[in-house]
């Protein structure tokens, strides 16, 4: 059954439309003579102060013009419509956004709620073995064996090993947008902005470079198909070490920060997302099978 939106449409005094973006509800309109951006948002009491605080202090992030709306189960906001281009694969656009997860990294602020550390039982890490099972099984049954013999016992462990070892190592946490993707920026003259901030969290910064340097390429329409390579890891890396000290901690952890999110956000975009999709199915394929030594810091 198709959503209806005719409370968003009429709320924001926007006209009736289809979302222009295939993976959430997102919809163009005008307010005040201005060209917005009509979407749902999570958070919504802190949402609004933390990117108002952000772009005061000169990050390159969209702030709400109206908004938030509570409409239905979700509120929702509208931003001001940045005129841009896509990402383009490009070292100078990668030494961009890293630059920019940065600077966003640099900001001193807790004012987002907190990251939830995950809490599986039996059941739910079978659920994702079998979710792999079936999508591998259908979509790229060369790599089943492959990837689950690698990627079961590592989320069977999960619990016991890669969890503890991140969550109780004290690592410095950030207010971060844990979305952060070449799909949420457009890039103008003046460099990249941020225009899906609304994910945020308060969470340790090193898990949210191990989940941008795995899922950047996630959700693009065209290439790159594949994660980082060597040079535009090197470019992105290098780009936000400009703005971050990472500490030996930080450091050590690297390797399991990566796992980390590979079994919990890689695996579940394996799981759910569109493999029928042929750039996705190439995206999703080298994310599976990736030996994270790939990034080395």
């Amino acid at each position: 059954m198709t959503a209806d939106y005719s409370e968003v449409f009429q709320r924001f005094g926007i006209e009736p439309q289809e979302s222009i973006y295939p993976y959430s509800p997102v919809f163009r309109g005008e307010i005040d003579g201005r060209q917005v951006a009509v979407k749902r948002t999570h958070y919504a009491e802190f949402m609004g102060p933390w990117v108002r605080e952000l772009h005061d202090n000169g990050i390159a992030v969209v702030t709400p013009l109206a908004g938030p709306h509570k409409i239905g189960d979700f509120h929702w906001v509208a931003y001001p419509w940045i005129d841009g281009r896509v990402y383009d694969g490009s070292i100078d656009d990668v030494a961009a956004a890293g630059a920019f997860l940065g600077r966003l990294h640099a900001q001193r602020g807790e004012s987002l709620p907190a990251f939830p550390w995950p809490d599986h039982d039996e059941e739910s890490v079978q659920d994702d073995i079998d979710g792999l099972t079936k999508a591998l099984s259908t979509y790229r049954p060369d790599l089943r064996e492959q990837v689950l013999d690698r990627l079961a016992p590592l989320l069977r462990a999960f619990m016991s090993t890669t969890l503890p070892a991140i969550r109780d190592a004290g690592l410095p946490a950030v207010d971060a947008t844990v979305d952060y993707k070449a799909v949420n920026l457009v890039y103008t003259d003046h460099g990249p902005v941020l225009i899906d901030p609304d994910n945020g969290e308060h969470i340790p910064r090193l898990l949210d470079l191990a989940l941008a340097t795995l899922l950047f390429h996630n959700d693009l329409a065209g290439e790159p198909a594949a994660l980082f390579d060597e040079r535009q890891w090197a470019a992105f890396r290098d780009a936000y070490l400009e703005h971050v000290e990472l500490t030996e901690t930080e450091r050590a952890l690297w390797p399991t920060a990566l796992t980390y999110m590979l079994l919990e956000w890689g695996v579940w975009s394996v799981c759910n997302d569109d493999w029928a999709d042929p750039r996705h199915a190439a995206f999703f394929a080298d994310l599976i099978t990736v030996d994270t030594a790939r990034f080395p810091l």
